[in-house]
């Protein structure tokens, strides 16, 4: 019989989970944990996800401060605010929504966010610390994967995975974490020979392509 995996049921459990351990935190030190968002430019594929993530914060009782800048902001006025949200002591993770404008490099301004408050997993200290097998803030999309698999006590362990995909933010990671979990892991992407017939093989198939 086929299961369906509810990953929205399963957010709103988990976003109601994480809202008790915020009202206890908030007892016992007065705050609540902050969220700093950043958005460059009006794209509007981006303006879709920040509001969806402040409305998760506010749904699990996390402050939430967005920051708007304009596209045609220089990176350097965009490196001096995340230096000061590194040094916000209300501020506990930082995301800098992606894509930035093209005259932005992104891996400088990854890099810019200290890795405690990269609460996106790419800063190279936390990607390393993944890759290592070691204890790290890990990209959200593939922990949620890994997420849904665990809540739904699908077996990982010894099973054939198969991630189509290899992007920073998905692909590689969640191969990362099924690694971890034990998985004998492949990864196919746009230059794999036969993808159908590497599909076919899979126990768990991942597609990690945006589509």
């Amino acid at each position: 019989m086929a299961m369906i995996i509810d990953g929205k049921a399963l957010a709103a459990k988990i976003r109601q989970e994480i809202s008790g351990e915020v009202n206890t935190l908030a007892e016992k030190e007065g705050r609540r944990p902050g969220l700093a968002v950043i958005q460059v430019g009006a794209d509007p594929a981006s303006s879709v996800y920040v509001r969806n993530k402040k409305k998760a914060c506010e749904e699990a009782g996390i402050v939430s401060f967005g920051y708007d800048l304009p596209e045609e902001s220089s990176q350097a006025q965009l490196l001096e605010l995340i230096d000061a949200l590194n040094k916000d002591e209300r501020v506990d993770g930082i995301l800098c929504q992606l894509p930035l404008p093209k005259h932005m490099d992104e891996f400088t301004v990854l890099n810019a966010i200290i890795p405690e408050k990269d609460v996106d997993g790419f800063h190279p200290v936390n990607v390393g610390l993944l890759s290592t097998g070691h204890k790290s803030l890990v990209s959200c999309t593939p922990a949620g994967v890994l997420e849904m698999l665990k809540a739904y006590n699908i077996e990982i362990k010894g099973r054939r995975c198969v991630i189509i995909g290899r992007s920073n933010i998905v692909g590689k990671p969640v191969a990362q974490l099924m690694l971890r979990e034990h998985a004998t892991v492949t990864i196919a992407h746009s230059r794999t020979v036969d993808l159908p017939a590497i599909c076919r093989e899979a126990d768990i198939l991942i597609a990690a392509v945006g589509r």
